[in-house]
């Protein structure tokens, strides 16, 4: 195991004294220099101690009374210290986890290669020695009494999907990025921020006019399964997701901005049609609609992410009518939705999905990049109770665990200064800005049950004035503008995420390029809030008790009304999840100032399952969420935020459409001149906050808790966790071995 090469023997030895009588008097007396040079050479009387005192070069510092304790501290030499290790070290006096086993990877690869070239009948067999030999070789020995290969972290929220061409929330990421791997991807670069590295790209070149890429790809990256990857498996992959369309989480917008896999005729080609091109093994090509900074950011999230060509075909299922005509194609999703194993490159596989409980990571043996594995396995814990999580990390349970601002003292010293705080002992709290926003998108075509399984359009408002229910009142920039003023945006930040947000103003975040281009213009307001709905039509006029989520409202008669009735014809859903403590503080703050001025709402949070039910069915009208960029481009902020689907953009399903705001945002994605685009995303944020789909709670810059025994990679605040770059140290004889620097 990697760390653990820091560590000091201890030993006491008691020996005889010349000063002890022989009968073995135990009887103290005081000691003189003289008792200290009968000794030996040396000696020097530490008469405050009442004993004799000898330092040597190798610090050795030896104590005598009647009884002489002789404590001996010396560094020890680190290398490998077992005996059946390939590297086995005579002179070495501790173990620094060095040890190797087995063959040689790159010895049991090229072996493995030869027998399946020579020998392509017996794949299976091949593949069975090689992955145990690999195993052999590359797994992490238990050296503790904590299960130091193991990790397990305890947190609120479950995968939706293993499926990379179809995930766009953090937990399935988390998988996704352990499983899969993409051409490059972002990684931390010890400084508190992030950089682009390669992975199964070795590297790129552009045309001259930026728009066709070229890529050379790894020789060396396997599936799980023993299929080695190709420039093919990527083309298909990045295709597959433009054809299966991301039906549930529309992340397919990151790839369809930039290119399409279309013929000649137009028609989806699963080989890349026109614009992508095959070269051979280990290289391809890419044309892009216009020249983009940005373009291999984009495939460095997950959606890129390249899969098993040749698995996936053999899973797909496609449905034809008597014609032949294809009436539906899955393309793999129903097995990719699994992560089933073969599937992925990266370095471990899921071995258990048990969903809303508990996800399981082992090794991909055949995994391509170099190093041992210090963990052999990963236990993903899904709990939403905030105190059995807490207990659980505090007792050493597990290893890591989602601590919500307020149970942070229970961890941390000096969080009233928390770029300074300082982790109580076992724990480790790190202060990390961010570029994480918490939001909350209005939904313009909210939907509900219809009672029979279908989802359809809540119709509540009259929109083009001819007296008939034609829209639902959050398609009118009133109403929505309304609500942005009824946020206590300063009590949010400050009680429900303990002083963790800071402000945020418009969709770009502080650190970002043209973070300057908003200023503050939403701000708690209830009585400017009541001003704008008045105006527009929407006065207090519904019995409150009468108000339900579909059923027509009660009108008081103008006579009968005493300014306590509600102004909206249903309730208002604000969509929380259960265990997001911040998250639940944050809807009942907004809960309470919309039922003061009117608005009858629902803010109970829901469990992580069904408010992903409710992102993909549109049942719901509020939305409290974080977003985590995509890639390093004010663009991955804009357009998922305020762009609509002709732009790529909707990330949160809202159906926010602003044809103007569109075409400004387009033309800023694509601007080289930094003055221009500056000038574009002032205009694109005047035009904004005058018709707002979403309000920014702020962003996230916070406390970080950990335990001291695990020892993470260099923080990365763009990427997810890679567990592979993880350690963990071993407990011997109720102490940890070695340390994480």
């Amino acid at each position: 195991m990697k760390a653990k090469a820091n560590a000091l023997l201890l030993c006491t030895l008691m020996i005889a004294s010349a000063l002890a009588g022989c009968a073995g008097d135990d009887v103290e007396r005081t000691l003189t220099q003289a008792d200290c040079d009968a000794i030996g050479d040396g000696y020097t009387l530490d008469s405050g101690n009442n004993a004799c005192v000898l330092t040597v070069t190798e610090t050795v510092t030896e104590t005598v009374t009647e009884t002489v304790t002789e404590t001996v501290i010396q560094t020890l030499q680190p290398g490998c210290t077992d005996p059946g290790a390939n590297n086995h070290d005579t002179a070495a006096e501790i173990d620094d986890g060095s040890c190797e086993y087995g063959q040689a990877p790159a010895d049991i690869i090229a072996a493995y290669e030869a027998s399946m070239a020579a020998d392509p009948d017996n794949a299976s067999v091949h593949y069975e020695t090689a992955w145990y030999a690999m195993k052999d070789s590359r797994k992490c020995r238990e050296q503790g009494t904590n299960n130091p290969c193991e990790l397990v972290e305890m947190s609120i929220g479950d995968a939706d999907t293993h499926d990379p061409a179809d995930a766009y929330d953090s937990a399935s990421g988390n998988i996704i990025e352990n499983v899969y791997d993409t051409l490059y991807r972002y990684e931390g670069d010890g400084d508190g921020g992030s950089q682009i590295v390669p992975r199964l790209a070795t590297g790129h070149t552009v045309s001259a006019d930026g728009l066709t890429y070229t890529f050379t790809l790894r020789d060396d990256v396997y599936f799980s399964n023993g299929d080695k990857m190709e420039a093919k498996d990527v083309v298909y992959s990045w295709c597959r997701v433009l054809g299966f369309g991301s039906p549930n989480s529309g992340v397919e917008w990151i790839l369809t901005q930039s290119f399409n896999c279309n013929d000649a005729n137009g028609d989806h080609h699963d080989m890349g049609g026109d614009n992508l091109t095959v070269i051979d093994a280990t290289s391809f090509s890419v044309n892009i609609f216009e020249p983009s900074a940005a373009f291999v950011a984009t495939i460095a999230y997950t959606v890129a992410a390249v899969i098993n060509s040749d698995l996936c075909e053999e899973n797909r299922i496609i449905e034809t009518d008597e014609d032949g005509t294809v009436t539906s194609d899955d393309y793999c999703n129903g097995f990719m939705d699994q992560a089933p194993f073969g599937a992925g490159t990266n370095a471990f596989v899921v071995t258990q999905w048990s969903r809303e409980t508990r996800t399981v990571l082992e090794p991909n043996w055949m995994y391509w990049e170099s190093g041992d594995f210090n963990i052999n396995r990963y236990v993903y814990e899904t709990v939403d109770e905030t105190q059995t999580r807490v207990l659980a990390l505090q007792d050493k349970e597990v290893d890591l665990a989602y601590i919500p601002p307020a149970q942070k003292e229970q961890f941390c010293d000096n969080l009233e200064d928390k770029p300074n705080a300082v982790g109580k002992d076992g724990f480790r709290c790190t202060y990390r800005s961010s570029y994480v926003y918490v939001l909350v998108p209005y939904n313009v075509h909210p939907k509900v049950d219809d009672g029979e399984g279908a989802f359809v359009d809540l119709i509540n408002h009259d929109c083009d004035g001819d007296g008939v229910d034609d829209c639902n009142v959050l398609t009118t920039s009133e109403v929505r503008l309304a609500i942005s003023y009824t946020f206590d945006y300063d009590k949010i930040r400050s009680e429900a995420y303990d002083n963790e947000l800071s402000p945020a103003w418009g969709p770009i975040p502080q650190g970002f390029p043209y973070d300057d281009t908003a200023t503050e213009t939403f701000t708690y307001d209830l009585a400017y809030a009541e001003q704008i709905l008045d105006n527009a039509g929407f006065v207090r006029q519904y019995d409150c008790a009468s108000i339900t989520q579909t059923g027509a409202p009660t009108v008081v008669a103008e006579a009968d009304r005493d300014g306590d009735e509600c102004r909206l014809p249903n309730t208002i859903r604000i969509l929380s999840n259960t265990g997001n403590d911040p998250r639940i503080a944050s809807a009942g703050i907004l809960g309470t100032a919309l039922e003061s001025i009117g608005i009858a709402n629902d803010a109970t949070d829901k469990p992580w399952a069904v408010v992903l039910d409710s992102y993909v069915t549109g049942a719901w009208d509020l939305w409290i969420i974080g977003w985590g960029p995509d890639y390093l481009d004010p663009d991955n902020y804009w357009s998922p935020f305020a762009g609509s689907t002709d732009i790529g953009g909707d990330a949160y399903h809202t159906h926010y459409h602003n044809d103007a705001l569109d075409a400004i945002l387009l033309s800023a994605r694509s601007e080289i001149d930094e003055a221009a685009r500056h000038q574009l995303y002032v205009d694109a944020f005047n035009l904004w906050v005058q018709d707002p789909n979403m309000a920014f709670l702020g962003q996230s810059a916070g406390v970080g808790v950990g335990s001291t025994h695990v020892c993470p990679p260099a923080y990365d605040p763009i990427g997810g966790d890679h567990w592979f770059d993880w350690d963990k140290l071993p407990l011997v004889n109720g102490q940890y071995q070695g340390s994480c620097s």
